[in-house]
């Protein structure tokens, strides 16, 4: 074998192990294309799947806050009533002492005194709200 028949076989082995090398590198490569594509699927699926959970969590909010609404405006109206009745007649709020008075463990003397209601209408008022 002559010298420059050596160095071109020499060259070649060079050149066939650089070419190995680029083989394996590509299929390394490959392989990390194949496991990145795989995670980014993953990673879609995850994200489709949060996409669709916040969309029912902004609906239910949605509904949430209009029957939080709702109970706001009958609270109000509830309130409204309310206070036309203790603005009604000054009997209502003797009536409704001497329920607080029964409520509280009175007689019915003690509330016939307090409220000066008459008998009857104390006693019917302690078979209604009396604690005895």
């Amino acid at each position: 074998m002559t010298l420059i028949e050596a160095l071109l076989f020499g060259f070649l082995i060079v050149l066939a192990a650089g070419v190995v090398r680029l083989f394996r590198q590509q299929q390394t490569q490959q392989g990390n294309v194949v496991q990145c594509t795989e995670q980014l699927s993953e990673l879609n699926r995850q994200l489709t799947l949060l996409t669709e959970s916040m969309h029912e969590l902004r609906s239910g909010s949605i509904g949430v806050g209009k029957k939080v609404k709702g109970l706001e405006a009958q609270l109000r109206q509830l309130q409204e009533k309310q206070q036309q009745l203790e603005e009604m007649e000054p009997e209502s709020k003797l009536y409704s002492g001497a329920v607080k008075l029964l409520q509280q463990g009175a007689s019915v003397e003690e509330v016939m005194q307090e409220c000066e209601l008459p008998r009857a209408e104390a006693e019917l008022l302690f078979s209604l709200h009396g604690k005895g």
